[in-house]
C-alpha cells in the first residue's frame, strides 16, 4: 500500500470514528419522538406519506398535488392567529471526506458542518382548503465556514379553479419551487447526492420562481390510473431586462399507485458567455415498486443554439428492509465531443426514529473531460444525521 492510500486509510477512520462519537452524543436515548407538522396535520405518522423521507409514495403525491390536502377528509381550520399555522424543524449534520484527482494532483479534505438548519411552515387553509401556502427557509454552513440563508421554497397556491373542492383538478400556483415530475424531482430520493439531470443537464430543477397551472385527475376502472400536470413559465438567469422566458410542462400518471411514468419538457433562454442562448430540455422517466423494492430510471437532453448537445442517462435502486434503506444510484451524462461522465453513489440509511435517522453515502465519480466543472477522479464519502420535528 502507498502512503498516499495509508494517509487516506487513516484520516478517514480518524473520521468515522469521530462521528460515531458524535452519532451517540447527538441521538441519545432522551430525544423526544415527535413528527413533522404535516404528518401532525392529517393525524397520522410520517411513513403515511413517505416511503423513506423524502420519498414520497403515491398517498403523499396526491396530498401534495391536492395543496396538501385529502379530497375526503375536508374541514380545513382557517388561520387566525400565528399559533395556528403548521411549523416543521430539520436540523442536519454533515462529516464529509473528499478525495479528488485535478490535473493529475490528488488532494484531501475532511471537516464537520452543520449542513442546514431548516423551518418549514405552510399547509391548505380555509374551510374548504381553497389557498395552500408553504415557506422553507434554511441557514446553511459552507466548507469554509460561513453561513448562508437560502429560502428553497415559498409559494402560495389558490386551489380548486376548476372541479369540486379538494380535488385539485386545477390550481394557480406563484413563488419559488421545484421543476420536474411528481417522483422525479431534485428531493425526490433520500439519496443526498445531486443527480446530474439536475446540475449537468437542467432538465429538473430546484429554487425556481415559477407561475404555474396545475392539477391531478383519478380515473377507476379496471386500474386506477392518477394523473397530474404541470405547465408554467419561469424566471430564467439571461441579460435582458425580460426574465419571464422560460417554459415547462410536465405529466405523469400511476397506476395502481405501483407504477410510475411521465415526461418533461422546458424551453428558454439562459446567459452564456454575455449573451443570451436558448435551450430545450426534455426527458422521460419511470418507476416501479415492487415488494421491498424501488426501481427509477430515467433519460434526459439538452439542446442550444450556442452550446453542444448534451444526454443524461439515470439508474436507481433502493431496497427497504426494517429500520433500514439501502440505495444505488448510476448515471452517466456529457456532451457532444467529450467523454460522459460515469459515477456510482451508494447509500445506508438507518432510522433510530420515526424522525430522525442516520445516513452513509459513497460516491465514485470518472470525468476525464471535467464535463461537470470537477476534478476527473474523485471519491466522497458523506455521513448525515438529521432530526425532523
Amino acid at each position: 500500500m502507498t502512503k498516499r492510500r495509508q494517509g487516506v486509510s487513516l484520516g478517514f477512520s480518524r473520521l468515522l470514528s469521530a462521528l460515531t462519537v458524535l452519532l451517540c452524543a447527538f441521538f441519545a436515548p432522551s430525544f423526544a419522538d415527535a413528527f413533522p407538522s404535516f404528518a401532525r396535520h392529517v393525524g397520522r405518522d410520517c411513513g403515511y406519506c413517505h416511503t423513506a423521507f423524502p420519498k414520497l409514495n403515491d398517498t403523499g403525491r396526491t396530498y401534495l398535488a391536492n395543496g396538501y390536502r385529502f379530497e375526503a377528509e375536508g374541514e380545513w381550520k382557517d388561520v387566525k392567529d400565528l399559533q395556528s399555522i403548521p411549523v416543521s424543524f430539520e436540523v442536519e449534520v454533515e462529516g464529509f471526506y473528499d478525495n479528488i484527482r485535478t490535473a493529475g494532483v490528488w488532494s484531501e479534505a475532511s471537516d464537520l458542518k452543520v449542513e442546514e438548519a431548516e423551518v418549514i411552515a405552510g399547509g391548505a387553509f380555509g374551510r374548504e382548503g381553497r389557498v395552500s401556502a408553504l415557506l422553507s427557509v434554511a441557514v446553511q454552513q459552507a466548507n469554509n465556514g460561513d453561513f448562508d440563508t437560502v429560502i428553497s421554497k415559498a409559494f402560495v397556491q389558490v386551489n380548486d379553479l376548476f372541479g369540486p373542492s379538494g380535488a385539485g383538478r386545477l390550481n394557480l400556483r406563484a413563488g419559488i419551487d421545484e421543476v420536474g415530475l411528481p417522483f422525479f424531482r431534485p428531493t425526490s430520493t433520500p439519496i443526498s447526492n445531486a443527480m446530474t439531470a439536475e446540475t449537468l443537464i437542467k432538465a429538473v430543477a430546484a429554487d425556481q420562481r415559477i407561475i404555474e397551472l396545475n392539477g391531478s385527475v383519478t380515473s377507476e376502472g379496471s386500474r386506477t390510473i392518477a394523473h397530474r400536470y404541470r405547465a408554467g413559465i419561469v424566471r430564467e438567469p439571461v441579460e435582458s431586462d425580460n426574465k419571464l422566458t422560460g417554459f415547462y410542462a410536465s405529466w405523469a400518471a400511476t397506476m395502481d399507485e405501483y407504477l410510475s411514468f411521465g415526461a418533461i419538457y422546458r424551453a428558454g433562454q439562459e446567459s452564456i458567455a454575455g449573451q443570451d442562448d436558448s435551450y430545450q430540455r426534455y426527458g422521460v422517466a419511470a418507476e416501479a415498486e415492487a415488494g421491498p423494492f424501488i426501481f427509477t430510471a430515467g433519460y434526459f437532453k439538452s439542446q442550444s443554439d450556442f452550446a453542444v448537445d448534451g444526454d443524461d442517462l439515470l439508474l436507481e435502486a433502493l431496497y427497504f428492509v426494517k429500520k433500514y434503506t439501502l440505495g444505488a444510484r448510476f448515471e452517466t451524462a456529457g456532451f457532444e465531443g467529450s467523454e460522459s461522465l460515469r459515477s456510482q453513489t451508494y447509500m445506508l440509511r438507518y432510522d433510530m426514529l420515526s424522525n430522525a435517522y442516520a445516513q452513509f453515502e459513497y460516491r465514485h465519480r470518472e470525468d476525464s473531460d471535467r464535463v461537470a466543472g470537477g476534478g476527473e477522479l474523485e471519491d466522497k464519502a458523506r455521513l448525515i444525521l438529521t432530526a425532523l420535528f
